[in-house]
């Protein structure tokens, strides 16, 4: 049997460009947390040569965060992982973080960030100034794509509106995972 984690996870889930990256930030000092970003780790482990940001080079790097929540849970007691960086936008991606958490007893904490359509396509719009997103194809057709795509979440989670104040977000989310956690059985 895997040894027991206390952690916190919290998957932030949503379109590209709404935020989750800002507010995954934010949470790091509100939360003591450490964030693990898909989109970091496709950029390390690929040579910049080679980034295609593919279907297939995204997946490897997802593997790969998941590879590295696995280790973390059995090999460290870490207060909470904040994980970034893909929208999880079907519901098999959110479970397949729920099942390797379970295996630890580290509580998942969903929060998806909203924001309109049009907003996120003003902001991925004003991006594409930044080269390594035009890279990325961070594009508002990309995210039209994913919305048209997105699965209902199908599990309990926190809805933001993250075009509301970030302070007040912040707030929000860390009263939701404070919560959460009260109510959560001792794993032990």
């Amino acid at each position: 049997m895997p040894p027991v984690s206390a952690c916190n996870i919290v998957l932030l889930v949503g379109l590209p460009g709404v935020g989750k990256t800002t507010l995954a930030k934010a949470l790091t000092t509100r939360l003591d947390g450490e964030i693990l970003s898909r989109d970091l780790i496709r950029d390390a482990i690929f040579p910049e040569k080679y980034l295609d940001y593919s279907t297939e080079q995204n997946q490897v790097a997802t593997d790969t965060l998941l590879r590295v929540l696995d280790y973390l849970l059995r090999r460290h007691k870490a207060p909470c992982l904040i994980i970034d960086g893909k929208p999880f936008s079907r519901s098999h991606e959110v479970h397949s973080v729920l099942e390797l958490a379970g295996r630890y007893g580290a509580s998942v904490h969903v929060v998806h960030c909203d924001a309109p359509l049009e907003t996120i396509r003003q902001r991925l719009t004003a991006d594409l100034s930044d080269g390594a997103n035009m890279r990325a194809q961070r594009t508002p057709q990309k995210a039209e794509r994913i919305y048209e795509e997105f699965e209902p979440l199908d599990v309990p989670h926190l809805k933001v509106d993250m075009t509301l104040p970030l302070d007040g977000v912040v707030a929000s989310v860390a009263d939701y995972v404070a919560r959460r956690a009260a109510e959560a059985p001792d794993p032990r």
